[in-house]
């Protein structure tokens, strides 16, 4: 079997599409780029990190803890100011905002 038919019995269209829009388009290239190589293309979500884990990564599961890794660094020091200033802040903090 070829790896794009392999690929096709794994993931859902989209997450192929979204693979090839960024040059990934073997199993070698899926393989390498896991887990955030593959989270960087757009339209690849979980869903999608998750079916390849269960077919080449079989017991492993990334856990992003929430954060997508970020492909740049002044948007990754962007987040994480961002959640420095958001730090205690609550609802209803906002709700007196307005």
């Amino acid at each position: 079997m070829s790896d794009a038919e392999i690929i096709k019995s794994i993931l859902p269209l989209r997450a192929i599409n979204a693979l090839a829009m960024h040059g990934i388009c073997s199993v070698e290239q899926i393989k390498a780029n896991y887990p955030h190589g593959l989270l960087r293309a757009r339209g690849f979500g979980m869903q999608s990190l998750r079916a390849v884990e269960s077919a080449f990564f079989p017991g492993q599961s990334y856990d992003p803890n929430y954060r997508v890794p970020l492909s740049s660094r002044g948007a990754s020091h962007i987040s994480e100011q961002l959640a420095q200033d958001l730090e205690g802040f609550s609802v209803t903090n906002f709700m007196d905002m307005q």
